[in-house]
């Protein structure tokens, strides 16, 4: 069989105050047509269809509108669950409904974690659902984090497993190998839990041939090669700039696996530009721009002025005035018990005013300060 694992389409995400709508169509488009041309039997969507639980009515067109084309047109099996950013009984809606065109959407946790058997490949759907609702729902009192809740839902589909067949599972969380330095996270990725680990370990899964994870939006794998992220299909902050965005190709039989990635160029992509603004204003582009400028002093609205050339620039910091900023704070405390108060008075003037105080306003400080001195004596 051969699978296309995707998550984390975030339709409807916002990335500072820029929609995301039309990137994402324009994507999503794409993807249609290279199923449609590569001979792909399952498309696997791990999570995170939207990025609100309330998702915008144009988000809700969108995801109609793509998924009714993998069905009708395309005419492949569609399984998506439900991930942390989803309403997970929004998403279930008229499921069973849809069951019947083979588009299968899990949003709810169930007691038995449904099993969709297709052309004897068996896959595991599995929704994001905090550790209190598993520990209700199932009655397991010992269930006190998020690794704990997803060890009861495996040793309960390992227990009606059949291992000499195929067995995949659809899941979204933070998975990782040990520690959580052996995956890599970005700043769009909502925290799973509060107060207690969001971490599971990837040894959970070690029984099953394939795992298609959701959360993390870097492609990677976790621990070995049949546990992977398949990475969300376009860069939504800053942390993601360096990310090549891709899904991944499974062709799977039982005891063979061979995995390819698949890279969709998007309508945008997103850039770090370094420089001064001088430098910069000598350039242009249409993609979205986070810019660090090394100016020493605040250009008067600079952000303005470079969005002339980069209209979808994202955000702005200066890293140079940061850098002279963190060395300016390096002065040891008895280096300022040295200065007078009119002295640091003066540092303070210059450094914000980018400018020294004349004599007429230097001894008018002065005078306040001698002033203060009296009425504290």
């Amino acid at each position: 069989m051969r699978i296309l694992h995707t998550a984390d389409w975030h339709i409807g995400k916002i990335v500072n105050e820029f929609s995301m709508l039309e990137d994402q169509e324009y994507y999503l488009t794409q993807l249609v047509d290279f199923v449609k041309s590569n001979q792909i039997d399952v498309l696997i969507m791990a999570g995170d269809l939207y990025d609100r639980a309330i998702p915008p009515k144009e988000a809700v067109t969108l995801a109609n509108k793509i998924l009714t084309r993998l069905i009708k047109e395309v005419n492949i099996p569609v399984l998506a669950i439900a991930g942390n950013h989803d309403s997970n009984e929004r998403l279930e809606y008229g499921a069973a409904l849809l069951e019947t065109s083979r588009l299968y959407m899990e949003g709810t946790l169930k007691t038995a974690t449904r099993k969709v058997t297709i052309d004897g490949i068996n896959f595991y759907l599995m929704p994001f659902a905090d550790h209190v609702t598993v520990r209700q729902l199932l009655g397991h009192d010992e269930i006190k984090d998020l690794e704990d809740a997803t060890r009861v839902q495996i040793e309960a589909i390992k227990a009606q497993m059949n291992n000499d067949e195929v067995n995949i599972l659809i899941a979204h969380g933070y998975v990782v190998n040990q520690t959580k330095d052996s995956v890599e996270d970005s700043e769009s990725e909502r925290p799973l839990s509060i107060g207690t680990a969001e971490f599971v370990d990837a040894g959970l899964f070690e029984d099953f041939d394939y795992v298609a994870l959701g959360h993390l939006h870097k492609a990677q794998k976790v621990k070995w090669e049949k546990i992977r992220y398949s990475g969300s299909p376009l860069k939504y902050s800053k942390s993601e700039v360096p990310h090549h965005k891709k899904s991944w190709i499974v062709d799977i039989e039982k005891n063979h696996l061979d995995i390819e990635p698949v890279e969709i160029k998007p309508l945008r992509d997103m850039q770090v530009l370094k420089g001064t603004f001088d430098e910069l204003m000598t350039g242009e582009s249409t993609d979205y721009i986070f810019f660090e400028l090394e100016d020493k002093d605040y250009v008067m609205d600079a952000m303005n002025q470079l969005r002339k050339r980069y209209p979808f620039a994202m955000g702005l910091e200066y890293i140079g005035r940061e850098r002279s900023e963190a060395a300016a704070t390096q002065q040891t405390q008895a280096s300022l018990q040295e200065k007078s108060l009119v002295e640091l008075f003066e540092d303070f003037y210059k450094t914000y005013h980018q400018d020294a105080l004349d004599d007429k306003q230097k001894a008018i400080i002065e005078q306040m300060v001698n002033d203060s001195q009296k009425g504290e004596a």
